[in-house]
């Protein structure tokens, strides 16, 4: 689904990524590493956000590599952004609307779309009609979610989605995430290495802008290597 080949990309002179391999097939794969490893720069290089260096980024066997962020999103890619980015004084259901609306396979058909939403956030069907900017982080993350997947996406990123929630809410993202994968291929970029893996298929850990190590979650749940730096074991 998406092949990332030797990509190398940064910000002014810094490089970032180096020569960055990975691919993502119908599955759910996360990507850990400790902050500035390069994860959200890799995932604006995928987006278009930031300039592909060199390498190239191939999503469906098609060439992606500097299309901008627009038509990346129009070819199947959605992102849930760290700060979750909602428009704050619109609706829940309005929030999600804009979600398929400038996205024309998902625009269609965005009522049908919108009761998927709903059964598998339920919260967000009873607060349909308060305010985006009203409603806790926890919700407000479930609403960024939803208005992903109402671009009827084929490739999920999501970007530290746990990221300042409580516990409790942590627990219930990441099982609704496990639920998920079986819908769509989900790549997901987090510090809370032990949730996530709990999420995912298979995870690859990148550190100083390359693939460190790349392995089934079961068996990087129990490498060493991942036990003492991320999970303090």
């Amino acid at each position: 689904m998406l092949t990332i080949e030797k990509l190398t990309s940064g910000y002014g002179k810094l490089t970032i990524l180096r020569d960055l391999t990975m691919n993502i097939d119908a599955e759910s794969v996360g990507l850990f590493g400790p902050n500035g490893a390069g994860k959200t720069t890799l995932i604006n290089a995928v987006l278009g956000i930031n300039p592909a260096w060199s390498g190239k980024i191939i999503f469906h066997g098609e060439d992606i590599t500097g299309l901008p962020t627009h038509e990346v999103a129009r070819r199947g890619i959605a992102l849930v952004p760290q700060e979750r980015e909602l428009f704050p004084s619109l609706s829940v259901v309005e929030n999600l609307e804009l979600g398929a609306a400038f996205i024309p396979h998902a625009k269609d058909n965005w009522e049908d779309t919108l009761e998927e939403v709903y059964s598998l956030f339920p919260i967000l069907k009873e607060r349909a009609k308060q305010p985006a900017g009203t409603m806790s982080g926890g919700q407000q993350r479930m609403l960024a979610i939803g208005r992903a997947l109402m671009a009827k996406p084929k490739l999920l990123i999501l970007d530290e989605p746990s990221l300042g929630l409580q516990p409790s809410i942590v627990n219930e993202l990441f099982t609704i995430l496990h639920d998920m994968k079986k819908k769509i291929a989900v790549l997901v970029t987090e510090q809370n290495v032990r949730e996530s893996l709990r999420a995912v298929d298979r995870g690859y850990v990148l550190e100083n802008g390359m693939i460190a190590m790349n392995d089934s979650s079961d068996k990087l749940a129990n490498d060493p290597h991942v036990l003492e730096a991320y999970l303090g074991i």
